[in-house]
């Protein structure tokens, strides 16, 4: 199945979500493993939101989780779900799927999803892991330098008080400027990341027999 990805730019809530089946903790649930994210294409789990893809339009799209974070930058705990880096080499969607890669492994670990400053093991697998995730964490130190925070929060602030037309252009005035999914997400009080990370590893188990293709994890970044 070929899907066509939409593109996927930092935004603050302009009234881009769409109006739907809402679940327990207030989002779109959905038991289906057909659900795709339509800007990162990877299966959503057990959680997709519906948005609209670009300002004066009624078509609605799904997100994924890590895509949805990156959407919505007033979210009320965004600093503890994500932080702004600086990572012009690596796309938006692609850093969405290499975090979700890193905690799909980390949860077969038993390990935690956000960084708790160590590991349960240190084995070599968790290790490289931890240093995998390390390495885009140092990357907000020169978004700091640049835009004067790494905190989602004061990037949406400034986002909401740009004008209609500045705001229409802030895939440009962003350019190099990622979200890093933080490995929380929550509903209400309550972080239900595991939930959707344990729901992705149902998904990706593979036939009987034949054993897991995993992508190669960045190195250096």
């Amino acid at each position: 199945m070929t899907i066509r990805l939409r593109p996927l730019v930092l935004s603050a809530n302009f009234g881009d979500e769409a109006t739907g089946p809402r679940g327990a903790a207030g989002e779109t649930l959905d038991d289906s493993d057909e659900a795709h994210c339509m800007f990162c294409g990877m299966s959503s789990g057990c959680w997709h939101r519906f948005v609209v893809p670009a300002r004066r339009s009624h078509e609605c799209v799904a997100a994924c989780v890590l895509c949805y974070l990156c959407r919505h930058l007033e979210r009320p705990r965004i600093d503890e779900e994500a932080a702004v880096v600086w990572l012009p080499e690596m796309s938006q969607p692609a850093l969405n799927v290499t975090m979700r890669e890193i905690h799909l492994q980390l949860r077969a670990l038993g390990e935690d999803l956000h960084d708790a400053g160590r590991l349960r093991l240190d084995t070599p697998e968790r290790l490289r892991l931890y240093y995998a995730r390390s390495a885009l964490s140092a990357r907000a130190a020169a978004a700091a330098s640049r835009l004067g925070t790494d905190k989602p929060s004061e990037l949406a602030g400034g986002l909401c008080r740009l004008s209609p037309g500045a705001y229409a252009n802030r895939a440009k005035l962003l350019d190099g400027v990622r979200l890093l999914p933080l490995g929380r997400f929550y509903a209400g009080n309550k972080d239900v990341y595991p939930e959707i990370v344990d729901s992705w590893r149902e998904i990706s188990k593979p036939p009987p027999g034949l054993a897991p293709v995993r992508p190669a994890l960045p190195s250096r970044v």
